[in-house]
């Protein structure tokens, strides 16, 4: 359970201030989550090494080669916005406003990402079926969790004042990422069909996530405080 398929998927699209794409790049788009989906539902239905690039070709009404100059690896149509969604986070932690700690820069990230994630729950859940089913997609998802891990690791070394390998910054990002995966498991076990709200007024999803992030933000003000106490 985690970032892909959990509480916070990498999935999703900013809602920041970028210029709307023209026709074309919204057709490519459009092409390119057709893919997506229809490749997670054959995925879902046969079983993620059984499915064939040419079965995901036929089903989603394009060539073979397409489906491979969208998504190079078979993998990838698994977890297809994954690597643009950690750029973003990558970006949010190091563009950070003057004072603004690595837990709220993260928390704004979230943010952004909100609108996109909206209303997939039935889609969120089949990504987390087809990735328990196959041991080579929870690899997947463990690689892309330690990289998730080493950037907010990053931001959090730059709070305190630390050595990113030093144990605080790697103690409370590697906590960060269990927040993910305990809102996954939220997720996983809401009644199929109901949902926790991403989206309107005090999102479950979101109070749930404020108050993890409110423990790990404390745990990493009181290890700054340890140091300061320390070298007086």
């Amino acid at each position: 359970m985690g970032l892909e398929g959990g509480a916070i998927p990498g999935a999703g699209t900013s809602n920041g201030a970028s210029p709307r794409p023209g026709l074309r790049e919204r057709k490519k788009q459009r092409r390119r989550e057709t893919i997506a989906r229809v490749a997670l539902e054959l995925f879902d239905r046969q079983g993620f090494a059984a499915t064939t690039i040419p079965q995901i070709a036929e089903a989603a009404d394009v060539s073979p080669r397409t489906v491979s100059s969208y998504f190079p690896a078979k993998e990838d149509l698994v977890f297809p916005d994954t690597a643009e969604s950690f750029e973003r986070l990558d970006q949010r932690l190091r563009q950070r406003l003057p004072g603004e700690s690595a837990m709220d820069a993260l928390r704004a990230w979230i943010m952004a990402e909100l609108p996109g994630w909206e209303g997939r729950d039935a889609q969120l859940r089949m990504q987390r079926r087809v990735i328990e089913s196959d041991g080579g997609l929870q690899a997947v998802e463990r690689r892309h969790h330690a990289q998730a891990e080493r950037r907010i690791a990053e931001a959090i070394a730059r709070d305190l004042g630390s050595p990113v390998d030093e144990l605080e910054p790697r103690m409370a990002a590697a906590a960060t990422i269990a927040i993910f995966d305990v809102l996954g498991e939220h997720r996983k076990l809401a009644p199929e069909g109901g949902r926790i709200a991403l989206a309107g007024e005090q999102p479950e999803a979101l109070v749930l996530l404020d108050r993890a992030l409110t423990f790990v933000a404390a745990g990493v003000q009181a290890m700054r405080d340890y140091d300061a106490d320390h070298a007086a």
